[in-house]
């Protein structure tokens, strides 16, 4: 075998001419050791190292606390005031659903039974309208409301004929929702906004429906929030009335038809009761977004931050919805932050002292030991020699384990694919070489009659003739970055596509396959002059997805590819037989697939449809010229 021979020989010279492992120094040459150069350098680096920590830790802790301020602020104002949207905007479609379909005739507003079913559909599709009314132009009307207690609609004639209120403030609404001041009901013993939509046909009035939405509801839809969200939200009407807030959620006490809201200077709240006065206001200097305003708060030893943002669509005084928060919410994060970055100064110190430790008595070892992996790592095997042992009983160990290794990666390097070792060295990480579906484009070769080629002759004339055809097919595929997966007697199963990702996989081996072609024709002129028969060789390549990976048992793996596409590839192989007459020095055979994949360059000839030995349907085949 001789490549084999020449290859282990040359490795042999090869190590013998070059040494790789410097000598320890015995005395000093004007250079510095290792001991004293890594004590200062790593000395300098700490003092240096932790001055630049200490240095961005205080700055970041300054630029986080204001992007958490901003951060907590912009999401606690637009959660506010989105849920304010969304539970009011309801209330408004329902409202004005109702009025389209009673000015459209779809409703006789006469029939109250009618309007008791459209009602109550309007109660069930939006449930935070608490109440809706229909006032004819009679000023007759149709309470329909839900009650909770008995789980049922309840209905209700009422005649506002003598209610100076109500007519007043028919008279005054004009087209589109009419947002009112809040109203409270003795009946009821709640507040409520109450939202009036005109019915009319043409101009001509026909009535006006009224939604109400109560504040307990509303205070309790505002003051849900995310386990992740601090503050407290709010919502008021106009700057001097609280109309949401957690505390009204079961109501409010000391409302009545002239208080129907709680004025903010009494709110139990302290904090939201002074979000207006001077004493203590200091400007807020957060990036906030447009229409959003706000100002911290100093009250005792507290700082509180308020954000809002007004809303001029649901009344005649605007809504005022906002969130407040105490600084410290977010200022613990940031002494945690602190906290951390001192106790990983700390353990960053004491490492580095322990490092320089042991360093003074590993260093001479470790420089041997990384000069000797350096080497493995540029896959300079050949050049690397033993490992000294050590003193120490680590580093011994070390330095035999790194032998044994040493002569395991010479042999390794032999009989794996070297493509694979590079991948298997240079990455170091199993699960690069873990089990995977991958598109891959897969070549066999095999050659034609071997066994009457080889009839007659030595075991050793026959391995000599499979090196040098070997050595020529393999030269082939390694110049377009192919991996050769195995040799099989005669025949060599080689892929691209892995372990790398590769692009043009197709078009590479169907470069390597005509490259095969050519110089096994060219040898073959050499075997005829020297009286030899020529060599004939088919050649199979199919492209798609295959596993591809270490496949074996725990105690012995290969990395390979398996699968339909494989079984293809061998199939194409063998196919030739059919398709080219027999004498055919090279015949080529390429899946439909592999055809797809190929630029104008090349010129595949169709070949047909055929079906392939052990699959199902048949296979697209192409001639490769």
């Amino acid at each position: 075998m001789p490549k084999l021979k020449k290859s282990m020989s040359s490795q042999r010279a090869n190590g013998n001419a070059s040494k790789t492992i410097a000598k320890p120094q015995t005395r000093w040459d004007g250079r510095f050791s290792i001991t004293i150069t890594l004590v200062t350098a790593i000395g300098l680096l700490t003092l240096i190292s932790v001055g630049v920590v200490l240095g961005v830790g205080v700055w970041l802790a300054q630029k986080n606390t204001f992007a958490l301020l901003s951060a907590n602020s912009h999401q606690g104002v637009t959660a506010a005031v989105d849920r304010i949207k969304q539970h009011l905007k309801p209330a408004e479609h329902q409202a004005k659903f109702i009025a389209e379909r009673i000015a459209a005739g779809d409703v006789d507003p006469t029939n109250r039974e009618m309007l008791g079913v459209l009602f109550s559909g309007a109660l069930a599709s939006a449930p935070q309208i608490d109440s809706v009314i229909f006032i004819d132009k009679e000023l007759k009307a149709l309470l329909v409301t839900y009650d909770p207690q008995l789980g049922k609609v309840r209905f209700a004639e009422l005649d506002y004929t003598r209610d100076l209120a109500v007519q007043e403030r028919l008279a005054k609404i004009k087209p589109g929702a009419n947002w009112g001041t809040p109203i409270w009901r003795k009946v009821t013993k709640k507040t409520y906004l109450n939202m009036v939509y005109p019915v009319a046909a043409g101009d001509i009035s026909q009535g006006a429906v009224v939604a109400a939405v109560s504040v307990e509801h509303l205070s309790a839809f505002v003051g849900v929030s995310k386990t992740h969200e601090v503050g407290q939200r709010f919502m008021l009407f106009g700057k001097n009335h609280v109309l949401a807030h957690s505390l009204m959620v079961n109501g409010y006490p000391g409302l009545s038809d002239k208080v129907p809201l709680p004025r903010l200077a009494q709110f139990k709240d302290r904090v939201l009761a002074a979000i207006w006065q001077k004493k203590g206001r200091y400007e807020l200097r957060l990036d906030l977004p447009k229409g959003t305003d706000g100002h911290v708060l100093e009250m005792g030893s507290d700082r509180y931050i308020f954000v809002y943002q007004e809303m001029a669509d649901f009344g005649p005084e605007p809504l005022i919805a906002g969130v407040y928060f105490r600084n410290t919410d977010v200022g613990e994060e940031v002494r945690r932050m602190f906290a951390s970055l001192l106790a990983g100064i700390v353990a960053l110190i004491v490492s580095l002292l322990a490092a320089i430790f042991i360093g003074r008595k590993i260093a001479r070892p470790i420089v041997r030991f990384s000069q000797a992996a350096g080497s493995i790592r540029n896959l300079d095997i050949s050049q690397v020699e033993d490992l000294p042992g050590s003193m120490l009983r680590e580093l011994n160990d070390q330095s035999a384990s790194f032998n044994t290794m040493l002569r395991a990666l010479k042999w390794f390097e032999l009989y794996v694919p070297k493509k694979i070792v590079e991948h298997l060295v240079k990455r170091g990480d199993v699960n690069d070489t873990l089990s995977s579906s991958r598109n891959i484009t897969v070549m066999f070769t095999d050659i034609v009659s071997f066994s009457t080629t080889s009839q007659g002759m030595s075991a050793h004339d026959v391995a000599e003739l499979l090196n040098h055809h070997f050595g020529l097919i393999g030269a082939c595929i390694d110049a377009e970055d192919g991996t050769i997966d195995k040799y099989m007697g005669d025949s060599v199963m080689a892929f691209w596509g892995a372990p790398e990702k590769q692009k043009h996989r197709a078009e590479r081996a169907c470069r390597a396959a005509l490259e095969i072609a050519a110089v096994i024709r060219e040898d073959n002129e050499k075997r005829v002059s020297h009286g030899e028969k020529p060599i004939g060789i088919r050649i199979g390549i199919h492209t798609g997805n295959a596993t591809v990976g270490n496949i074996g048992s725990p105690g012995r793996i290969n990395y390979t590819i398996i699968g339909d596409s494989v079984n293809i590839g061998q199939r194409l192989e063998q196919l030739g037989r059919q398709i080219y007459p027999p004498g055919t020095d090279v015949s080529i055979l390429i899946s439909g697939d592999t055809a797809k994949e190929l630029s104008d360059a090349f010129k595949p000839v169709s070949a047909g449809w055929f079906e392939l030995k052990g699959r199902d349907g048949e296979v697209e085949v192409f001639r490769l010229l």
